[in-house]
């Protein structure tokens, strides 16, 4: 099914806050003697609600203070929410142009704050639903945000994805039951957000995320060719990573636009492969392409993953491989042997 509902993180998917959050953690901290923290220090704390943060920050030595200093952190950052904070590049005319979709933000700070942060930014026009760290019981990477997401704007696990920058977000939308796309310039790593069904390196990439979804979807409809394990050996198959090793795999099955393979190692999704296709009896010459990872499962000592093709004539591609398909399916022993 298509996307009906884009669920974003707020903090470093939307916004860049830290700053503002760096200077309301020192301002709290400054009457009991614990060390001031960068920036850079903050980035590494953030992403499981205020109060965890102030945990992280005083240490168990100074849990005694611990009430005054939430208090102090909150009082001081409601009054300078947007000093310094700013919307990412790109973020509201990508909001602008999703509208057809329903849009929901779930953050682990309070949804009071959630609210006035996007308030003041001017992205609260944009958003169906916010849901803070304190409006249901348990804060991401627990499903239920994401749950009472999809409850009430009356959504299915199945139309919506999870948009953020954390590992956090990627695992409360995984539980949920939602795509998951990663964004990599905000908070976390790259190689922390490798569980994530998808990755965009800028939210305008969201726009054509979503196109090529429609477009795959499309594509799933187009007539498949089986490729039957009793003639796998006339269709050779190669495939690596940009640059790596080859690797020998199995043809499943191919359309006009894709390959689905069985592979002893997991490409992620996304990722950019070379392909060498060899149909010894039938061709003078290899057919080499490129595609991209679409989809993979865990099968048995395997994977099996769904690939679209690129930078291939497509014309070429099916002809080669429906010719050989068609001519192996009507040899004798195969209709004998069967499969």
């Amino acid at each position: 099914m298509s996307t009906r509902l884009i669920i974003f993180d707020l903090d470093g998917t939307l916004v860049d806050t830290v700053k503002d959050i760096t200077n309301s953690l020192n301002h709290a901290i400054k009457p009991y003697g614990i060390k001031e923290l960068s920036v850079h220090d903050t980035v590494k704390l953030v992403g499981e609600g205020i109060t965890r943060l102030i945990e992280k920050v005083i240490g168990e030595e100074n849990y005694g203070c611990k009430e005054d200093v939430i208090k102090r952190f909150l009082e001081y950052y409601t009054e300078h929410l947007t000093e310094y904070s700013t919307s990412y590049p790109h973020v509201m005319g990508t909001l602008e142009k999703l509208h057809g979709y329903k849009k929901a933000v779930i953050s682990n700070k309070s949804e009071a704050l959630s609210r006035a942060l996007l308030e003041k930014l001017g992205l609260l026009k944009y958003i169906d639903l916010v849901v803070g760290g304190d409006t249901v019981s348990e804060k991401k990477p627990s499903p239920l945000p994401v749950i009472h997401v999809l409850e009430n704007l009356r959504i299915a696990s199945s139309e919506a994805i999870m948009v953020g920058d954390s590992p956090y977000d990627i695992e409360a939308g995984r539980k949920a039951g939602v795509k998951t796309v990663a964004v990599t310039y905000g908070y976390r790593e790259r190689d922390l957000l490798d569980k994530a069904d998808y990755m965009i390196d800028g939210l305008k990439q969201l726009i054509p995320f979503l196109y090529e979804e429609e477009l795959m979807l499309e594509r799933r409809r187009e007539k498949r060719y089986p490729v039957p394990e009793i003639y796998r050996k006339y269709i050779e198959m190669k495939i690596r990573k940009v640059s790596g090793d080859l690797i020998d795999v199995g043809l499943l099955d191919f359309s006009e636009h894709g390959i689905r393979i069985k592979s002893p190692v997991r490409f992620f999704v996304g990722e950019l492969i070379d392909c060498i296709a060899s149909i010894p009896q039938s061709l003078t010459r290899d057919v080499t392409f490129k595609a991209i990872i679409r989809h993979w499962v865990v099968a048995g000592d395997g994977f099996i993953i769904g690939a679209e093709i690129k930078e291939v004539q497509d014309a070429v591609w099916f002809r080669i491989f429906k010719r050989v398909h068609d001519f192996i399916s009507e040899k004798e022993y195969f209709h004998e042997e069967g499969e």
